[in-house]
């Protein structure tokens, strides 16, 4: 997203980058842009971004797994999550397995509306036993 600023720390492109992943609005990335840096990340570097991420993201969900895991942990965490003006609660879905050397894994990702979740929970957990 701001790679045209190559110019300015990386640390700075890096902090900006986070705060839009971690949901801060673009407005307010691009308020900080501007105080930091002097120049705002254009519609066009926020769609480029929010493109790069999306095929990473896939890229990360049809990734191999491995064939076993010794643990298979499956929790749910509510987060806020804003729509707009209005703000609902939300449950990410997670599956979390540990291999034969206890090294953990993110298997499954999946976000549930707190209504859903029963429906929604079901589907997750069949998912993953048939990737699993």
């Amino acid at each position: 997203m701001f790679e045209r600023y190559g110019r300015y720390e990386p640390e700075v492109a890096e902090a900006l980058t986070e705060m839009f992943v971690s949901g801060t609005s673009t407005h307010k990335v691009g308020k900080v842009a501007q105080t930091l840096m002097g120049v705002a990340p254009s519609a066009s570097a926020v769609s480029r971004l929010n493109q790069t991420l999306t095929e990473q993201f896939e890229t990360w969900r049809e990734r191999p797994l491995l064939s076993h895991y010794r643990i298979l942990y499956l929790d749910g965490i509510h987060f806020p999550v804003r729509h707009g003006t209005q703000t609902d609660s939300t449950i990410i879905l997670t599956a979390l397995g540990v291999d034969l050397e206890a090294n953990k894994d993110v298997l499954a990702l999946r976000a549930c509306a707190p209504g859903a979740t029963k429906m929604g929970g079901a589907a997750f957990y069949k998912t993953c036993a048939v990737v699993g």
